[in-house]
C-alpha cells in the first residue's frame, strides 16, 4: 500500500495532493517534477465508492441491529470508522497520465 508516482518521472505524489484531489471531484493531479497531468481511473473510482459505502451500509444496517447496538454506539463506530477510511483512501486510489 503506498502513494501513486508519476508514470514519467517517478516522482511520488504527495499524500495531501491526493487527498484533495479525491474531495474536490476526483480533479486531475498534476506531477511537480515534470507537469504530466493524472487523472483518476474508473475502477479506483468504483473501488472507493464501495470502499466508503458498503462497509458503513452492512455494520449500520445488519450488524448492528443483529447485536441490539444503541444509536449513539453504532453512530459512534461509524465516525471512527469514516474517519479512519477518509485518512486511507489516498493509498488505494490510482491514476493514469494524460500524455
Amino acid at each position: 500500500m503506498r502513494l501513486q508516482k508519476c508514470d514519467k518521472c517517478n516522482t511520488q505524489f504527495k499524500w495531501s495532493i491526493i487527498f484533495k484531489s479525491l474531495f474536490l471531484a476526483h480533479r486531475p493531479i498534476q506531477c511537480n517534477q515534470c507537469g504530466t497531468e493524472h487523472r483518476i481511473i474508473f475502477f479506483s473510482r468504483v473501488i472507493l465508492s464501495f470502499l466508503s459505502v458498503i462497509p458503513l451500509w452492512i455494520f449500520g444496517f445488519i450488524i448492528s441491529t443483529q447485536l441490539s447496538l444503541s444509536i449513539s454506539y453504532t453512530f459512534s463506530i461509524m465516525i471512527i470508522y469514516g474517519v479512519f477510511l477518509f485518512l486511507l483512501l489516498p493509498y488505494f486510489a490510482k491514476y493514469n497520465p494524460e500524455y
